[in-house]
């Protein structure tokens, strides 16, 4: 039995209890005890206690849209809308890359987001090439919960997306889940399998797992479902077996009111990714309409290539800020709402009912922060400090599944060093293999 004490717990439990001079106790990775620590001797008595030195405890944050495999190529992708980007940048780096390479760049974005605070990730769209023997061991020596929707596409045989999906379910002593990656058409040229997606669907109705996609993201692939099929992608989708309640889609910038009301009546997940969305000025996400509708609506960075970072306190932040200032009004969204996208929404989007909250019964998912520090003091509102003022930086522990696998912003099972001595020289040899450049025009002498 383990304890944490002397803290403030922002539990995001259904109350939403914020607990001050707090404790929460766990014994291997189940959350045993959130409370007051007067209310807790009995536990605390027994227990082998860590003393959190005033800092305050939040729910693993969970980043619902996440590349991972895309933070060696940093810097390469900016000031490309999307067409240009998937072209140019992203569809070379598949072709070309070492699968070692694609586990190298995981690697690098699971160190960053533990370090962030994010102890689960959804990424969507993981190559069917990858090795997932490496990813996985990776996953575990690292310590982060990795959601990996494998690349379906009806070109491959549904036995072996199949195999694999199930082979990887539960890997990494369970950090692993395996999701479905489906393939839509987005653009021109792009073939569409209605018997294909049904199998999809039936196949993760079956296992219990989901499908994640980029969905109505930018004018140009929203416009194309409308002018191929005659009607509105949320409809294609519908038609398609592509909504429920376990799937996930990514972004949603174009829909229509009766979009958002079809993703509510079909219980279909959202995740919104605002500062990759502004960067590739792709549209913006109507947060307060779709969250009225009754729709859940989690929080994704997107990824290191078109973010360029793994930062969710980044992502709250502009979230409240982007809606603001288009709606003209300042409370258009919340601070307390973001915090919500960030933690138990982004549980609900991956269908953990175990994860996102801080409650006896639940997985021991948790990050400390120190707010003792000159941007995030005075104490005058926790929530209003946690969005507007903090950022990554202010992460100094993380516990996934009870282990802790950052202390004091050093990864505890993984040689970060060994791994950041690696990165430049392959990300240069990478570049110069795909002939990408950065946009900048500024002299380097």
């Amino acid at each position: 039995m383990r304890a944490i004490s002397n803290v403030t717990i922002v539990t995001m439990d259904p109350a939403r209890r914020i607990i001050t001079d707090g404790a929460i106790v766990f014994n291997g990775s189940e959350l045993v005890a959130v409370d007051k620590s007067s209310a807790l001797r009995d536990w605390l008595s027994t227990a082998d206690i860590t003393d959190g030195a005033g800092k305050v405890v939040l729910p693993g944050l969970i980043d619902t849209h996440a590349h991972a495999d895309q933070s060696i190529l940093r810097g390469l992708g900016d000031q490309m809308h999307w067409m240009p980007f998937l072209d140019d940048v992203i569809d070379p780096w598949l072709a070309e890359r070492d699968p070692a390479d694609a586990v190298l760049a995981n690697a690098l974005s699971m160190v960053e987001m533990l370090k962030n605070g994010t102890t689960c990730f959804v990424s969507p769209n993981v190559d069917p090439t990858d090795d997932f023997a490496a990813l996985s061991d990776c996953v575990q020596s690292i310590g982060i919960r990795a959601v990996l929707g494998r690349f379906a596409m009806a070109s491959e045989a549904m036995d072996d997306i199949l195999a694999v999906t199930d082979r990887w379910q539960g890997a990494a002593d369970g950090l692993v889940s395996m999701w479905f990656g489906l393939d839509v058409p987005r653009r021109p040229g792009d073939i569409d399998y209605p018997h294909f997606y049904e199998a999809v669907k039936k196949a993760a109705d079956e296992r219990g797992c989901g499908i994640v996609y980029h969905f109505c993201s930018e004018f140009e692939d929203a416009m194309y479902i409308v002018n191929r099929y005659g009607m509105r992608p949320a409809e294609w989708s519908r038609d398609n077996h592509a909504l429920g309640g376990n799937v996930l889609l990514i972004n949603g910038c174009q829909m229509t009111p009766d979009e958002i009301r079809i993703l509510a009546d079909t219980g279909t997940h959202l995740a919104h990714s605002p500062v990759a969305n502004m960067k590739m000025a792709t549209g913006i996400l109507p947060v307060p309409d779709v969250l009225a509708a009754g729709v859940n609506v989690s929080l994704g960075t997107d990824g290191a290539l078109n973010n360029n970072s793994y930062d969710m306190f980044a992502e709250m932040k502009t979230a409240v800020l982007l809606q603001n200032a288009v709606r003209h009004h300042a409370r258009a969204l919340t601070a307390e709402q973001v915090l919500e996208m960030a933690t138990c929404h982004g549980a609900r989007a991956i269908g953990r009912d175990d994860l996102g909250s801080l409650e006896p019964g639940k997985q021991a998912d948790f990050i400390l922060l120190d707010l003792e520090r000159p941007n995030t003091l005075p104490m005058h509102d926790l929530i209003s400090n946690l969005v507007f003022s903090a950022n990554g930086s202010h992460v100094r522990d993380v516990f996934v599944a009870g282990r802790q696998v950052v202390r004091d912003r050093l990864l505890t099972g993984f040689d970060e060093a060994a791994l950041l001595a690696d990165i430049n020289d392959k990300a240069l040899r990478i570049a110069d293999q795909l002939s990408l450049s950065t946009h900048s025009t500024w002299p380097i002498e």
